[in-house]
């Protein structure tokens, strides 16, 4: 969990003239994205789906296989809650996705934002990542992309079963996030072996803390607006962590 004298100072961090610059551009990167998704592709494809029941047409059912069906779902109520249905998952995959937007945006900024919270609140410790080369990061977010297209796939089955698809489709963007997240902060302050123990030995803290983050990001645009301060968060930890590993 997020202490909150820890979660205080990382507020405070976030205000700063320094990181809330930084802040703005993943911001309207992300927010761009958005719209474009959502108003854009998105509204494109409702159309579309509203023209194909209007039509007697539900998109993935084949009419002459299931004729009973297809009917009952092209009138009145029916046709009413699919198609909000429809929508609503549409509007949480353009969510999802632009939360994957932010987290992979900001990773460029992470560097400079660990710099500034060491030069602030731990000038005396010694950044070690040498062997954490851009070779090894690239070729361990590979895998974690990889993971996630697996688990993206045995979640497309669920994605029109209400309530479960909610969950069904979170779980591979939650482990997205999290690891994306962690690697990303982790690389810019550990060395390689300092990093699989500290995320090891803390590995129920990181995660408790990644769920809270990606919990409040699914609210439209927190994560664009806030993920600087999702990164400042987890450099504290990983600073704090691993001064405890190295007494």
């Amino acid at each position: 969990m997020i202490k909150t004298e820890l979660f205080k100072k990382s507020i405070s961090d976030f205000l700063s003239a320094k990181l809330l610059v930084v802040s703005v551009v993943p911001f309207l990167i992300s927010f761009a994205l958005f719209l474009y998704l959502y108003l854009g592709v998105g509204a494109d494809t409702i159309d579309a789906f509203k023209q194909s029941i209007e039509n007697g047409v539900v998109p993935f059912l084949d009419p002459d296989a299931h004729p009973i069906l297809t009917y009952i779902l092209t009138i009145g109520l029916f046709k009413w809650l699919f198609s909000l249905f429809f929508y609503l998952v549409g509007a949480l995959a353009v969510i999802l996705l632009s939360v994957v937007v932010a987290v992979v945006v900001v990773g460029f900024f992470t560097p400079y934002i660990v710099k500034v919270i060491r030069e602030k609140h731990y000038p005396d410790f010694v950044i070690q990542n040498e062997n954490f080369t851009i070779g090894v990061t690239i070729w361990h977010f590979v895998k974690v992309f990889t993971i996630f297209i697996l688990l993206f796939l045995l979640a497309l089955p669920f994605l029109f079963i209400p309530g479960i698809n909610f969950f069904a489709l979170n779980i591979p963007f939650y482990y997205l996030f999290h690891n994306f997240l962690v690697l990303d902060v982790g690389s810019a302050i550990d060395s390689k072996e300092e990093f699989k123990i500290v995320t090891k030995k803390h590995k129920l803290l990181f995660r408790s803390t990644t769920l809270s983050l990606y919990g409040v990001s699914l609210i439209p645009l927190v994560s664009m607006i806030f993920q600087v301060l999702f990164v400042i968060i987890l450099a504290h930890q990983f600073f704090r962590r691993t001064m405890e590993q190295r007494v």
